[in-house]
């Protein structure tokens, strides 16, 4: 009975095991919470025939073990080292994960639009500058800036955006570019406030920070610890720290020099 739901399917085991674990790893990439990335991998398995799937996530891999139609066991482990926010991505990983499972396309369609995905070249240089450069300035009013505060925080967005590309997780952990991007930030505020010195550098400052605190982070964190998933909530929370006090060790370090 077994083996005839498997041929019925049409799913070999190196297809199942390919498809969950591009649905992982671009889940864990796209900083997807750890309830989201359990779950689909237990949809797609159990839609694929498996008889049993078991499936622990962390923020920086994925391990699952799975029993196959003819009662076979095995085990793989997904490590993701590169880690980002792109809801997006999410979304679409999660509808193909539903059509899957509604059976409006099978697992070779499945798997097409995973491998499509995985191939989509990341964004654009001049968007993820556009997106800093409206952020930081829409921040830095938000704070009761004006327009020389507003121009000042959008070409310290754009700069450390631009900072986030050139010294990306292949030659320095994320923690140095904000900490550089920190750096960059206050004393540009501070250079600013000499051109202008009923500049706000505070209104700067914060508006040009603001883009890169990890609100995404924070809330995946709160959320995998409020679930019990206590070991991702933890890690969530620690690189969530380590990330904000790297901003805040650039800032304070730079306007410490200045006052030298």
């Amino acid at each position: 009975m077994e083996r005839k739901r498997t041929r019925e399917a049409g799913c070999s085991r190196e297809t199942m095991e390919r498809l969950v674990s591009l649905a992982a790893r671009l889940l864990l990439e796209c900083g997807a919470e750890t309830y989201r990335v359990e779950e689909t991998v237990c949809f797609i398995a159990r839609r694929l025939g498996a008889r049993d799937a078991q499936v622990l996530s962390l923020p920086t891999g994925c391990l699952y073990t799975l029993v196959d139609a003819e009662g076979e066991t095995f085990s793989r482990v997904v490590r993701v080292y590169a880690r980002s926010t792109n809801l997006s991505t999410i979304e679409q990983v999660n509808d193909i994960s539903r059509g899957l499972v509604d059976g409006r396309f099978d697992e070779g369609e499945a798997l097409v639009k995973l491998e499509a995905l995985c191939a989509v070249p990341p964004q654009p240089l001049w968007a993820g500058i556009g997106a800093s450069v409206l952020g930081a300035s829409g921040f830095a009013v938000l704070f009761q800036g004006g327009w020389y505060e507003a121009l000042v925080a959008a070409v310290c967005g754009g700069l450390a955006s631009l900072l986030s590309r050139a010294f990306g997780p292949a030659l320095l952990p994320s923690c140095f570019h904000l900490f550089l991007s920190g750096a960059l930030s206050a004393a540009l505020a501070r250079i600013s406030a000499l051109l202008r010195p009923e500049a706000g550098v505070s209104a700067i400052i914060v508006g040009a920070i603001m883009p890169l605190l990890p609100g995404m982070l924070i809330t995946n964190a709160i959320r995998d610890t409020v679930s019990g998933d206590l070991l991702s909530g933890v890690a969530r929370s620690a690189e969530a720290l380590i990330r904000s006090a790297a901003i805040a060790a650039g800032v304070g370090v730079a306007l410490a020099l200045w006052r030298v």
